[in-house]
């Protein structure tokens, strides 16, 4: 038996509720074990658990995993912005909580678990934290066709924060973080460009597409060119059917044909002898559950088309073709090999 705290014992009885037994178990031991109550032997006897059952393990790295992206964003984004955190609690202190969780709130624990796991805190999933302060965003499921002052068309795609920054001798669109597709308006005297944390790519009178990652991004070029500056220097110029990955040291060129990287636009997942890992990112963007897939099954190749908007189809028919497992726990999708 598990000795919890008042705020968490209320967190693990409401939260808890509808999942599965090893990860209400799984729940327990989280919050035990971040009390600060832990003893060596509390922690000697969870090693015994985690060790006892294979599911055992699997329950607390899903735990983990659904909780690792929300907090990561809020941490990088109060780092980045001094008191995004704050505005994130407010927007979530206002957004029809019941009082009793609004009182969780103020256990650490409490509340990351309830952003993790709670169906009634469904903000950072909803939208990504750093919407709060970025000039144009959109949520989960949802694309964006914007037309910006100058003209040019702005198609944004799931889960993406841009920010705008438009001068009399320069137009900068900051992608903060998701996809987006750009078709620049001419303006010979302000020239464009798109700025990941990677670097830049300046349009030479063009459509493309860009999308951030963690450690790098993507540029392809739908229409005419562009000039890519990575943040260490390195240039390149790509054109039309033609696409780049680049790092913030380095640059790495694509498959000539691209044309599929931009298919979001239309709703649609183009994909041709793609890893199984990189389509569930691309799906991650329209489900408000959370996804974690096994390293085994990532390295899986895929081919076909699926529909962005319908991802529990998508899923489905991977299954349909794959060897692979599609297991959901409550808000949390697990795949793994057959």
């Amino acid at each position: 038996m598990l000795h919890r705290s008042d705020g968490a014992g209320a967190l693990t009885d409401r939260a808890r509720s509808g999942l599965p037994a090893t990860v209400k178990v799984a729940i327990d031991w989280m919050v035990f074990l971040d009390s600060g109550n832990a003893q060596p032997c509390d922690k000697s006897a969870f090693e015994v658990w985690l060790g006892a059952d294979p599911s055992h393990r699997q329950a607390w790295e899903s735990l983990n995993y659904a909780l690792s992206s929300p907090f990561h964003q809020v941490a990088q984004a109060e780092r980045e912005s001094p008191g995004t955190a704050g505005a994130a609690t407010r927007a979530l202190r206002s957004s029809g909580i019941s009082l009793e969780r609004r009182r969780l709130l103020r256990n650490g624990s409490a509340m990351m678990l309830l952003l993790g796991l709670s169906g009634s805190l469904m903000f950072a999933r909803r939208k990504p934290l750093d919407s709060l302060l970025s000039d144009l965003s959109t949520g989960t499921g949802e694309r964006k066709h914007i037309t910006l002052s100058d003209g040019s068309q702005l198609t944004l795609n799931a889960r993406t924060t841009v920010d705008i920054d438009f001068s009399a001798q320069l137009r900068r669109v900051r992608l903060n973080q998701g996809e987006l597709s750009i078709k620049v308006a001419a303006d010979k005297t302000r020239p464009l460009e798109v700025w990941t944390d990677h670097g830049s790519a300046r349009a030479l009178g063009t459509r493309f597409s860009m999308r951030q990652m963690d450690q790098y991004s993507v540029v392809g070029v739908q229409q005419h060119s562009v000039h890519v500056r990575t943040l260490c220097g390195q240039q390149a110029v790509i054109t039309d059917g033609h696409a780049l990955r680049f790092s913030d040291t380095a640059l790495f060129p694509l498959p000539d044909d691209s044309s599929r990287l931009d298919a979001w636009v239309n709703g649609l997942l183009e994909v041709e002898d793609e890893s199984l890992g990189a389509v569930i990112e691309a799906l991650r963007p329209y489900r408000y559950g959370l996804i974690r897939v096994s390293s085994a099954a990532a390295r899986l190749r895929v081919f076909g088309v699926f529909a962005l908007d319908h991802s529990d189809q998508a899923l489905q028919s991977l299954a349909q073709v794959l060897p692979i497992n599609v297991s959901r726990f409550g808000p949390v999708t697990l795949i793994d090999v057959q």
